[in-house]
């Protein structure tokens, strides 16, 4: 673990920038210090060597003025000059050159070049007052530049000659050049032991850091559990400390927004309404599931829709746009696939009241207004059902109560129409009250088994005497006899009542000199009973609407009945776990097919099951044990009222049977 944190040091981007910038400073530092002590030191030493060969030529000055010869230590000393200190000596009066140090350059033009500055120089002592003069000049042909320093020759306190000292700077600028390489020699060194405990203290220092480093990219990854190095003093510590508060407040903030954006979207998908709400751009932040379902929008369609891309399919966003534009609520209802869809947007404001973005809710309120419609339809036909009888019974009894009507065979037949009016009222109000229980579920249907053959029988002779009243033919067809029919599962009572609903209604609806058939099948797991009439049929607008309250085929009202017999017929059907549906084919009748499950498969379904399993297993016995197993199912099947729970009979109500009404329309 410290190798691996050791190798990810040295390969630090700060290190390396650290170490980097170490060596750099001292590279410059060694660079700038030469270049500097070379600019310094030259003219430093210039004046050096100045002074030096000053105090020589002054020696010579004193020993040749107001000497009208020069002894042999003059003459000695310029002439060995160069070997002697590496310089020439000029002795030079108002004539011009007196003497001076062999010279021997290859060029006369150098030597007449070096006379030439010899006597500027003389010349600009002459001309001046000071003591001495020095300059440092280049002569073409000798290497380097040389210091001209001239010193004056006075006799009683006049000049009139001068001291010329030329000195080659080559030597010079060889020392100086010697310091150069030894100081970056020197500088290379302390550099090479310098760098060990720069690395260490780059290590030291970086660690730390690095440590702090990888909290602060955990953060921003999302991960808050890493913490960094406390133990360091300063600056650095006080960092990590800080570091490491705020992991801590960043994972508690995190953890409540996680929790209430959890919370939220349990909220959001819990609410039957779609919602959308998007910011002041116009881009969704949130939106819930049940938006598809408002719209209609299955489930594998939703992968590749998303709430931004709906909004601009849909043309939604453009109650929005509305919305943000105009800070205005937004309510309509749109359709869309035969849905009626409410839409109220809303614009949403910060505490400064600032247009922060709008939410919009959509609910579909396609069941509300097909309720509503249902709810205004049902009104008017109870109106008009209840208003006709009472018309009715107003006109009759209005010209009784005034003495109108005088011959008692008239009254009489007003009282017989009042009494018809006042059973017609009665009937009305029982079959509401009747679909009412049914439907509120405090009808209680007791469920046994029961024998059907003599039930259509009965009900199919009764209806035919009435059939042929109306000049219609009514007929039973089965394919098997009635008799072998096994027994099914359900309320007599009740089953009649439905078959009573269905054969009046055929009777209503088929005109003269038509068709009634009565078609009985059974099938492996139940009976269904088809009752066919010849009539008109139904509208395939209509086929949807035929088991609801007071509806009529006939719009005009002109057939007989209180619309509420097919109602009736279903909610009973479906509470006893019966079907009965619906076909027409309009102009060629209608069909209403009501299917009853026999008794065996509701009180033994595993019996069936086991029987088919068992049929390879069993002995030569097995013909006994099935007569057996049949004569018991038939004897547990007449006490099955004792046998089955009142609870489970009841299916799913609780109270007592309420009494047939034959006369329901």
């Amino acid at each position: 673990m410290e190798l691996g944190t050791n190798l990810k040091l040295k390969n630090s981007f700060l290190v390396r920038r650290f170490f980097i910038l170490i060596v750099v400073a001292v590279i410059l530092w060694t660079v700038l210090t030469t270049v500097f002590y070379s600019f310094i030191a030259q003219p430093v030493f210039a004046r050096i060597i100045t002074r030096q060969i000053t105090t020589r030529s002054s020696v010579i000055s004193n020993r040749v003025a107001g000497a009208d010869d020069y002894d042999n230590f003059v003459t000695e000393t310029i002439a060995l000059s160069y070997s002697m200190y590496g310089s020439w000596t000029f002795l030079v009066d108002g004539e011009g050159i007196k003497l001076h140090t062999n010279l021997q350059f290859e060029s006369t033009e150098t030597t007449d070049l070096l006379f030439k500055y010899v006597l500027d120089s003389h010349l600009e002592l002459m001309s001046s007052t000071v003591e001495t003069t020095s300059e440092i000049m280049r002569v073409q042909g000798i290497n380097g530049s040389l210091i001209f320093a001239s010193v004056p020759i006075e006799f009683e306190e006049a000049r009139y000659g001068s001291v010329v000292t030329v000195q080659p700077m080559e030597e010079m600028n060889a020392s100086i050049l010697s310091l150069n390489v030894a100081l970056l020699i020197s500088s290379l060194v302390v550099l090479l032991i310098m760098t060990i405990p720069v690395l260490i203290a780059a290590f030291r220092l970086v660690r730390p850091l690095q440590s702090i480093r990888k909290v602060a990219i955990a953060i921003s990854s999302g991960d808050f559990t890493q913490r960094a190095d406390e133990s360091e003093e300063g600056e650095i510590g006080d960092l990590g400390r800080a570091m490491n508060q705020l992991a801590t407040q960043l994972s508690l903030a995190f953890s409540e927004l996680r929790v209430e954006r959890n919370r939220l979207r349990q909220i959001l998908d819990g609410i039957q309404e779609g919602i959308i709400a998007i910011n002041c751009d116009g881009i969704v932040t949130h939106s819930n599931t049940a938006v598809w379902d408002v719209f209609g929008i299955k489930a594998s369609d939703v992968k590749g829709l998303s709430p931004d891309e709906f909004l601009r399919t849909s043309r939604l966003d453009n109650f929005f746009n509305q919305v943000l534009e105009k800070n205005e609520t937004v309510n309509v209802v749109i359709s869309k696939d035969n849905r009626q869809i409410n839409v109220i947007i809303t614009p949403l404001e910060t505490d400064q009241h600032i247009m922060d973005g709008a939410v919009g809710l959509f609910r579909d309120i396609t069941e509300a207004e097909r309720l509503e419609m249902t709810r205004r339809d049902y009104v008017a036909n109870i109106s008009h059902e209840l208003r006709t009888p009472l018309t009715a019974m107003r006109g009759l009894l209005e010209p009784l109560n005034e003495g109108m009507v005088k011959s008692e065979e008239d009254r009489q037949r007003y009282y017989d129409i009042l009494l018809r009016e006042t059973h017609r009222l009665s009937r009305l109000i029982n079959d509401m009250l009747e679909l009412s229980r049914i439907q509120a579920g405090e009808a209680v249907i007791v469920q046994k088994p029961f024998a059907i053959d003599r039930m259509i029988s009965d009900l199919v002779f009764r209806f035919q005497v009435t059939a042929e009243e109306n000049d219609i033919k009514m007929e039973l067809k089965n394919e098997d006899p009635l008799d072998e029919i096994p027994l099914l599962w359900g309320n007599p009572d009740r089953v009649e009542q439905i078959l009573v609903i269905l054969f009046d209604n055929a009777i209503k609806y088929s005109d003269p000199g038509g068709n009634i058939e009565v078609e009985v099948v059974n099938e492996d797991r139940s009976t269904s009973i088809t009752v066919n009439n010849s009539g008109t049929g139904i509208k395939p607008e209509d086929i949807d609407h035929v088991f609801d309250r007071f509806f009529k085929a006939d719009r005009s009202h002109t057939h007989p009945g209180t619309g509420l017999g097919l109602s009736i017929a279903k909610e009973l059907a479906n509470n006893m776990g019966q079907k009965l549906d619906v076909q027409s084919n309009y102009g060629h009748g209608a069909s209403f097919i009501f299917t009853i499950p026999h008794a065996d498969v509701v009180l033994n379904p595993e019996g069936n099951i086991k029987e088919v399993f068992s049929s390879d297993i069993e002995d030569e016995n097995d013909e006994e044990n099935e007569g057996a197993q049949a004569s018991e199912q038939i004897t547990g099947c007449e006490t099955a009222e004792e046998a089955v729970p009142p609870e489970k009979t009841a299916d799913k109500h609780d109270n007592s049977d309420t009494e047939v009404n034959s006369n329901i329309e």
